[in-house]
Formats: C-alpha cells, sequence, structure tokens
C-alpha cells in the first residue's frame, strides 16, 4: 500500500515538474516573442527617424541651395536677392519692321505689346534679372504705357517722348531714363551699319551696364517698395488649367501687324511670330518664347484732331480678357483705379489670377477688335 501510494507521488512530482518546465518554456517563448516585437518596433521607430531626418535634410539642403536668393516678382522663379529687391527697368523698344531683329528681348521677363500710331505697335520689355549686351533699338514714349511701368514700380527707359508723354513724366512725377537728353551718350549709342541701312530712327541701342550708369546719375530710388502689390501670383507647381484649347493665337492688331503666337508642346512654352515670321532675338539667333499670355481687352481710341494720329487709351477702367498657359486658355476680369497702384487680375470667379512661372507676354489689344485663336 505504501509503494503504491509513494508511486502515486512520483508520477505527481513528475506531472508537476513537467508542468513547470512547460510554463518556464512557454514565458521564455513569449519573452523571446515580445523582445522581438520591440526590436522590430525600434528598427520602425529608426526607420521613420532616419526618413524624417532624410526629409528635413532634403528641406535643408533645398533651402541651402537658395541661399542669397528670392523669388522673382515677375517670373516666380528664384534670383539673387539683390536683385529681387531691384526695381525693374521697362525699356521701350521700337517694332516698326525696319527694327528688325530685336535685340535682347530673350531675356526680358515681361513685354508688353500695344498700338501706337501709323498701325504700328511698339513694345515695352521689362528686366530685373538681366545681363545684356544689346538692348534694342529704343524708341520714344508713349503716355500710357507709363501705366504698365507703374504695375512694376519699374524705371522707364525711352528715346524721346509724344508731347502727351512729356507732360505725363511731368504731372506724375515719373522716374524716367531719356536717351534724348544729356544722359544721351551715357545710356545709349547708334549702331552705324543699321543706321546707313534701316535709318537713324532705328539705330539707338543701349545695355545693361549703360541703363545701371544712367540710373546712378539720376539718383532714383534703388530698392522696391516694400509695401508695393505685387502684378503676379504664381502656381506652385507648372499647372495645367481648365479652359478652352490654344494652341495658335492671332491677334491682328492692324493690316501692318500681326501678333501670333504657337504652342510647342515639348517645351510647354509659345513661340512668337510677327506677321507670320519667326520673332528672333539678335544677341542669340533664336526665337522668342513665353509661358504665359495675358490679352487685356481696352478701349483704344485715335486722339481727336491730333497731327500724328497718336492715340489713348482708358486703362483706368475694368474689362475682361484671356490668360493662356499650356495650351488652354480661360477668361479672366481686370481692373484699375489709379496709376501707381497695380492693375488686378481675377478669374471670373473673382479669385486673384495665378499664372504659371516662368517669362510673360501682355497683349493690349482693341476692345471688341477680332482675333482668332484655335
Amino acid at each position: 500500500m505504501q509503494l503504491v501510494k509513494r508511486g502515486v507521488q512520483q508520477i505527481f512530482l513528475v506531472i508537476g515538474v513537467l508542468f513547470f518546465l512547460l510554463i518556464g518554456f512557454t514565458s521564455c517563448k513569449k519573452k523571446s516573442v515580445l523582445e522581438d516585437v520591440e526590436k522590430v518596433m525600434q528598427e520602425e521607430t529608426n526607420s521613420t527617424k532616419k526618413l524624417d531626418d532624410i526629409q528635413k535634410l532634403g528641406e535643408e539642403n533645398s533651402k541651402d541651395l537658395h541661399i542669397g536668393q528670392s523669388i522673382s516678382p515677375l517670373t516666380g522663379l528664384w534670383i539673387d536677392e539683390k536683385v529681387a529687391q531691384r526695381r525693374p527697368v521697362a525699356v521701350m523698344i521700337n517694332n516698326h519692321k525696319k527694327a528688325w531683329p530685336h535685340h535682347g528681348l530673350s531675356q526680358a521677363e515681361v513685354i508688353y505689346e500695344t498700338l501706337v500710331e501709323g498701325e504700328m505697335t511698339r513694345l515695352m520689355a521689362l528686366f530685373q534679372n538681366f545681363d545684356v549686351e544689346k538692348i534694342g533699338p529704343i524708341r520714344s514714349a508713349r503716355h500710357y504705357y507709363l501705366d504698365f511701368a507703374f504695375d512694376h514700380d519699374a524705371i522707364y527707359v525711352h528715346y524721346g517722348q509724344s508731347v502727351y508723354a512729356h507732360r505725363a513724366f511731368q504731372d506724375l512725377k515719373v522716374d524716367h531714363l531719356n536717351g534724348l537728353s544729356w544722359l544721351d551718350e551715357i545710356m545709349c549709342w547708334r549702331d552705324r551699319e543699321r543706321w546707313q541701312t534701316k535709318g537713324q530712327e532705328h539705330s539707338a541701342f543701349t545695355n545693361t551696364e549703360k541703363i545701371m550708369t544712367a540710373w546712378d546719375q539720376m539718383g532714383y530710388r534703388y530698392e522696391r517698395k516694400e509695401d508695393f502689390p505685387l502684378l503676379f501670383q504664381f502656381f506652385e507647381e507648372d499647372t495645367s488649367i481648365e479652359g478652352k484649347e490654344a494652341m495658335k493665337i492671332s491677334l491682328p492688331f492692324s493690316y501692318y501687324l500681326i501678333s501670333e503666337f504657337e504652342y510647342d508642346e515639348n517645351k510647354k512654352t509659345y513661340k512668337r511670330f510677327q506677321s507670320g515670321e519667326p520673332h528672333i532675338d539678335g544677341n542669340t539667333g533664336e526665337q522668342l518664347n513665353f509661358k504665359n499670355i495675358i490679352i487685356q481687352f481696352v478701349d483704344i481710341w485715335m486722339i481727336a484732331e491730333d497731327p500724328n494720329f497718336c492715340r489713348d487709351m482708358n486703362l483706368l477702367s475694368k474689362g475682361e480678357g484671356l490668360y493662356i498657359t499650356n495650351g488652354k486658355m480661360m477668361p479672366i476680369k481686370w481692373s484699375k483705379s489709379k496709376h501707381k497702384i497695380p492693375t488686378n487680375f481675377f478669374d471670373f470667379q473673382g479669385n486673384p489670377l495665378q499664372i504659371n512661372k516662368g517669362n510673360t507676354w501682355i497683349s493690349i489689344y482693341p476692345k471688341n477688335q477680332k482675333y482668332e485663336i484655335q
């Protein structure tokens, strides 16, 4: 009987030992699994931290790439910080056919075009981030172009002026550089070959160095006004707007000149033509291209009884227009209340117009005149 009892005790003892061993094994196993889980979580945490560090480093490096730079108010692109703070210059460009090819326009960030007398157009090229050896041919001022210069707080550069522009310079206290003055040899020179082959009126040129020298001589304010509103607002990324196709644009200002653009799908810019001919920069031999086109419809008329058939236009007003980019166009609205504040551009919902980063062509086109966009 005692032997049986002892045997049972031994059996229970063995079972107990096995039970505790099993618990210990399970516990060790569980501990091992927990350690593995903790290890994986720690690795994930480290990986996330490394990714955050990499992203942070990338952002810092991105900022480092633009140390000493600021966004250009004319193009939305990064340029030298001091240049971005400097006022742009607005240069009047002769657009008579004898004035072709133009020089230096490929470095202009913004170009305006509208009608002058004689059924011709004249251009106003805005330069800010530029180093150009030859710009022109430059020509005389017209009073309504001052509003385009005012839109950018720009120094107005010209060679002579109409009687209306002369009066406006005085009345509006315009900062301007006139080559047909004591500044002539400081800021301009004559291209003798052009003078002989195309005429004296198509031969006046300037460049970056001469403009800056004349600016220093006149002592005009150098930096943009800090509180001056910017004309353009830019998309962060290249954007395709919603609207009708705009692959070809034809703006027949007159029988004498048709302003034309064709969309280049590879470059995502518009090639510029004038009356069927590629618009070439004589400095580079290359055709002008533009990322953005703005067409502003405006009332334009000839001044009554003016002997030279000079024109005027209503820019202190409001109206409609078109914004064109990336092969599409959309209707816009514009308004301007005073000379020395910028024109406001809006979409048809009343939101401030945003445009793509890059250079811009602005056509001030006669309201109700025919045009063609395909």
